[in-house]
């Protein structure tokens, strides 16, 4: 029997043995809770081997896996350019991710322009790409931009030869290593706004080792962003910032019965189209001749980290914004309304009005309105006021809030609960709280990134109107409604 109509199969005998001692107004029996217990034990084993197996059969989101291998070619090509630079090579990096060149094509590109300048290249062949060897000057700029990150946070995974001999060196003082690695003997001798002119030019490598430094503080800072969407939401990919269609295609026609002689007729699916789009958003912050003087490391540390962590919290903010503020959708109608049949009867967080969402979620209809989708909710989400009263729920062995202590509680482990802070009480001072399923298996809301790419990017330059070296961080990313079937939400009570 397949291992979903047995856990199905389980749940039902649950059910019914809760129902048997809820209509004779009792507990369990002792044999009951038994055969409970054991059907509980059971349908826990059942869930991890269907988790196992749908994992190892990659039901994983393909775009998911399409999004590392972005990071991974977006992070070669960065290497590759960097290293071409360093050989007096200067590239357009965003040029070859825009043109959707892979590892092996950047490679060959690059050596023919080296050859193209007579440039003699070491080379090693690994797949059949091209790699140009690291010399010393990306050794120091490794281990410098390290020792940064050591000095600013304490530990570096894995930190690069030298890191840690460099711990204690200021930022000044990697500023004339740097000049002194270019030819410039006397750099120690220079006063700080020399020393930062030359240091920032093309002869020295400081710019870079600043850069370098920037950038794996913002991947920290990515890291440990605190935000919750991504593990309810799914992620989509525009290539431009045209506004562009996502297609819902309707559930199949009930195959007909054929008679000996009978003709096959053609079915004649829905689609339904949502339009999506993308926007910029950004800011701007410097490295000045006053941090250098101050070794003032939060600048290239703290504060990309800071950055990054807005990037998220701008993200969550707009999702939870969908929920909170019910937007017309594609249908001209509310997110949550009646007529979408995603609207609970308002009432405090119990297993009463979790019930019925969850009944109104089984019950959506594909776009035909012919098949019942039989959609599941996984997840709880709730403002921080119900935290408590949501984990009661979810973690209880009995009811809460029920007389008879001896009614077990069916919502135990049943939903992954979510809390965030962006859900606030509404206009009229209303808790509400929602259940969404898994976005692998129904549209809810999509975050859509510029050619799939969810990390912000750096660009820098020198500084135009002070003494130093700026950078803008951006990222291109919009939030959708993408159909209401596997939302639903109650309005809750007041905030008392």
């Amino acid at each position: 029997m397949d291992k979903k109509e047995l856990l199905k199969q389980k749940t039902q005998r649950q059910q019914a043995l809760l129902d048997g001692a809820r209509d004779g107004n009792r507990a369990l029996a002792d044999t009951e809770q038994a055969e409970f217990d054991s059907l509980q034990r059971e349908i826990d084993t059942l869930k991890r081997e269907i988790d196992e197996e749908e994992r190892a059969q990659g039901s994983n989101d393909g775009i998911q896996r399409a999004l590392q291998a972005e990071r991974e070619r977006y992070a070669a090509i960065a290497e590759i350019c960097g290293t071409a630079s360093q050989r007096g090579l200067e590239l357009d990096m965003q040029d070859f991710i825009k043109r959707g060149l892979s590892i092996e094509q950047v490679n060959a590109e690059v050596l023919k322009r080296f050859m193209s300048m007579n440039e003699p290249i070491s080379s090693g062949r690994s797949e059949g790409n091209l790699h140009v060897h690291k010399d010393e000057a990306d050794k120091m700029r490794a281990a410098a931009s390290d020792a940064l990150q050591m000095r600013a946070f304490g530990n570096v995974e894995n930190p690069a030869e030298g890191a840690r001999e460099m711990r204690g060196m200021k930022l000044r003082d990697i500023a004339i290593e740097c000049l002194q690695r270019s030819g410039v003997t006397h750099a120690y001798r220079l006063d700080d706004d020399e020393l930062l002119r030359r240091a920032l030019s093309p002869e020295s490598q400081f710019a870079s080792i600043l850069s370098d430094t920037v950038n794996k503080s913002m991947a920290r800072g990515n890291q440990i962003a605190q935000t919750t969407f991504e593990r309810w939401t799914s992620i989509g990919s525009n290539p431009d910032f045209k506004g562009a269609t996502h297609y819902q295609i309707s559930e199949a026609g009930d195959l007909t019965r054929m008679s000996e002689t009978g003709e096959f007729t053609f079915d004649e699916l829905k689609d339904q189209g949502v339009k999506k789009s993308i926007a910029t958003f950004g800011k701007k912050f410097g490295f000045t001749r006053q941090a250098m003087i101050n070794d003032d490391l939060g600048i290239l540390t703290k504060i990309p980290m800071l950055y990054v962590q807005s990037a998220r919290r701008g993200i969550n903010k707009l999702v939870y914004q969908q929920l909170m503020s019910n937007p017309t959708i594609f249908d001209n109608k509310p997110l949550f309304h009646a007529d979408h049949g995603n609207l609970g009867t308002a009432g405090a967080l119990s297993d009463v009005t979790l019930s019925e969402m969850k009944t109104l979620m089984k019950r959506q209809k594909g776009l035909r309105g012919q098949q019942a989708l039989n959609i599941s909710p996984k997840f709880l989400i709730v403002p921080p006021e119900l935290e408590n009263a949501a984990l009661q729920l979810l973690t209880s062995m009995a009811l809460p809030g029920q007389n008879n202590a001896g009614v077990n509680n069916i919502w135990r482990n049943a939903l992954e609960l979510v809390v965030d802070a962006e859900l606030e009480a509404d206009g009229s001072n209303l808790l509400n709280y929602f259940l969404a399923a898994d976005p692998m298996l129904a549209d809810t809301i999509e975050v859509t990134y510029l050619n799939g790419d969810d990390m912000p990017k750096l660009e820098s330059r020198m500084g135009f109107d002070f003494l130093g070296m700026e950078w803008r961080i951006y990222m291109d990313y919009g939030v959708t409604v993408t159909d209401f079937k596997g939302l639903a939400k109650n309005n809750g009570v007041a905030l008392s």
